[in-house]
């Protein structure tokens, strides 16, 4: 037989995938490596040893057995070549699914160097070492190569994949010099798993642990099937952490840390690879609750040299240090690594700062820098020109909080449409012939037909920011279709003419398959119940470098609504309208939005509704009249000017009279050198791409 159809046969009956002769080869280099650690001489003992994967060679005949055998004098590679390569033949869709990424070099030189720090300072005769998302166990053989193995009492881990766990098991045998009995990886899901295997006992197979270092799971919420979903929120509250989870739809990642505080003893030290969104989007705050309430952080790293700690990731990562104990009060040191791990290492668990390095008290930040801690990383003027601005705005009060001055519900998102070159008009197919006070004409662009309809079904909205970037007053030229849930028949006729367009041209089939029978009402329902009307508008999203926007939000002199792109500050009063609008079009806000936005991708970013609740905002209620006169005749005079992207406005005498007057109204100290500051550090450092 052709001897890689034997391969692939053997490998498909192990339940190893892909069936690749590479996977063969670092089976084979498994197989070698934990016979020289157990000097067992064949296979036939290993059949009924405690490691993944090894159990399933009884399924193997006689002359299957005798070809693995054959095959092993041919292996010569080590095993630790093979912990990076095992994860880079998962395929792809799998990789993606299970967020199969294992740590780069630099992420487990941090890791190791904590960890032994750590063990100096460590009154412990002897500890547990854990990862309970193993991977190939590149986390802890590297540390265990630096820490040595005689103060190792045990050493587990738990990984999905077979042929990773395999690799971890031999990989972690080599590392501990073949003390087999001090080693355990099952091949699970740790969230399966932990509940099954965790007794308060300490002779548990999987003892709590007095170290973890891991790079948890980040798969996307949504990609996890709907009933696994619900068993993690289940278990995850019975364990004893509902009161973190702050949203139905959480991440994978905070959960994931909520299983390793339950499993780390009291002192003990965790270090962890973490999607960078963990500390600024909402499903983290829970976690940073966690944090504040049961643990002293050392430290938050971030890469100097490129975004992510895992291999092929694309996320922003960092790296958390932290011992599990109620918080003192000590500073957490935020930086960057480069060659510097171990003497940051070093540093931070003997609760020193590193050079240039940022450090901050969470504890008792204040709650606007709350919202997003890599704020903290900023080693720029802007974030020390910002906390000097709120904290003295909020001191005076010409500052509060949005949430406190205008309600929770001031603030709404626009209305999302399935289907809008349907439900806009005009739109690609349509466009706008004439219009009166009641009716609008629209004619279709490819056979001419001309439908009119009554203004009683249509909303007059902004459709998405970039039609409006350059003039902070809008021109709403769009409308919505809200359509009542009536039957077809009695609607209007060219109205019915239009939904059947829809329905034939397929622009309606999104609404189609969401909303059933009444689908052209979907837009009408949120009107109604939503109300998404107002005069101020804050795009949902914005390039931070502005290459191809002069202003921010955009204001309308009648209440109109917006789409999903926007949301809305709504019932306000004229000049709280005016106040707002020059608050968000300002270099201050706009600062704000560079140090504490969501960082989506490179350049773009983002606040969400929340986030503009937690911020502080100008209080009409405490500006005085000559100051509010002096904002509004500086806002004016840019209300309506096309506006050049906002890097080219920073030497203009406009923007910065329009922002002077802002700072002069929120009575801050030394009101030009704060605008000239904040000119000069944006121009320099956030619009440079």
């Amino acid at each position: 037989m052709n001897r890689s159809v034997e391969q692939n046969r053997i490998l498909e009956k192990l339940g190893i995938e892909p069936t690749i002769p590479e996977n063969f080869q670092i089976f084979t280099a498994s197989l070698k490596t934990i016979l020289k650690y157990t000097n067992y001489e064949d296979l036939e003992p290993l059949k009924t040893c405690s490691a993944p994967i090894l159990p399933n060679l009884n399924k193997l005949s006689p002359n299957e057995t005798r070809f693995i055998e054959s095959e092993l004098s041919k292996e010569e590679t080590s095993i630790n070549e093979y912990q990076v390569q095992v994860q880079k033949l998962i395929p792809q869709d799998k990789r993606k699914r299970l967020a199969a990424y294992y740590t780069i070099d630099q992420g487990t030189h941090f890791m190791e160097s904590v960890v032994y720090e750590y063990l100096k300072t460590c009154k412990k005769q002897k500890i547990v070492l854990a990862d309970p998302f193993l991977g190939s166990a590149r986390t802890l053989t590297a540390a265990i190569r630096k820490i040595g193995t005689e103060k190792l009492q045990k050493v587990w881990g738990i990984e999905p994949l077979p042929l990773p766990a395999l690799v971890a098991y031999a990989s972690l045998l080599h590392a501990v010099n073949g003390r087999k009995e001090i080693i355990t990886v099952i091949k699970g899901d740790a969230f399966e798993e932990i509940p099954r295997a965790l007794p308060s006992d300490a002779q548990s197979e999987l003892p709590k642990a007095d170290a973890i270092l891991t790079n948890p799971p980040f798969t996307r919420w949504k990609y996890l099937e709907k009933s696994y979903r619900e068993y993690l929120l289940k278990l995850i509250s019975e364990l004893g952490y509902k009161e973190y989870i702050t949203r139905r739809e959480d991440s994978l990642q905070t959960l994931s840390m909520f299983l390793l505080d339950y499993l780390l003893k009291d002192n003990g030290l965790i270090v962890s690879v973490l999607p960078a969104s963990t500390f600024y989007t909402i499903y983290g705050k829970g976690y940073k609750s966690l944090l504040r309430k049961n643990y002293d952080v050392l430290a938050i790293m971030e890469l100097e040299s490129r975004p992510s700690f895992s291999e092929d990731s694309g996320f922003k990562e960092v790296i958390i240090a932290a011992v599990k104990r109620k918080g003192n009060g000590r500073l957490t040191v935020f930086d960057e690594l480069n060659n510097n791990a171990e003497q940051i290492a070093n540093l931070v668990i003997h609760n020193q700062k590193p050079n240039n390095a940022n450090s901050f008290n969470i504890h008792d930040l204040p709650r606007f820098l709350d919202i997003n801690w890599l704020a903290l990383f900023d080693k720029s003027s802007l974030r020390d020109i910002v906390i000097k601005v709120f904290k003295q705005g909020l001191k005076i009060g010409t500052l509060g909080y949005w949430d406190l001055m205008m309600g929770r519900e001031s603030i709404i998102r626009g209305v999302e449409m399935y289907g809008p070159e349907f439900f806009f008009v005009p739109n690609k197919y349509w466009h706008n012939l004439k219009e009166n006070e009641g009716r609008v004409e629209i004619e279709n662009a490819e056979d001419k037909t001309i439908l009119t309809f009554s203004k009683e079904f249509l909303i007059r909205t902004l459709r998405k920011p970039s039609l409006y970037s350059h003039t902070i007053e809008a021109k709403v030229d769009s409308y919505m279709l809200s359509i009542p849930p009536k039957e077809l028949d009695d609607l209007p006729v060219d109205l019915q003419d239009y939904i059947k367009w829809g329905i034939d041209s397929n622009t309606a089939k999104p609404a189609i398959n969401s909303y059933g029978k009444y689908w052209y009402s979907h837009v009408h329902k949120q009107m109604t119940i939503k109300k998404p009307f107002g005069q101020v508008f804050i795009p949902d999203k914005v390039d931070l470098t502005f290459r191809r926007r002069g202003v921010f939000v955009n204001y309308t002199r009648e209440k109109v609504a917006a789409s999903k792109n926007f949301y809305i500050a709504k019932d306000q009063n004229e000049t709280t309208t005016k106040l707002l609008v020059s608050w968000f079009n300002s270099t201050l806000f706009i600062s704000i939005l560079a140090l504490l936005g969501r960082k989506i991708s490179e350049t773009w970013t983002r606040f969400l509704e929340n986030d503009y609740l937690e911020l502080p905002l100008i209080n009409i209620n405490a500006i005085d009249r000559e100051n509010i006169s002096e904002v509004f005749k500086n806002l004016n005079v840019i209300l309506n000017k096309s506006l050049p992207p906002l890097r080219n406005q920073l030497n203009e005498g406009y923007r910065y009279k329009f922002d002077l007057s802002l700072i002069e109204a929120i009575k801050i100290e030394n009101p030009e050198k704060i605008v000239e500051e904040l000119h000069q550090t944006l121009h320099n450092q956030k619009f440079n791409a």
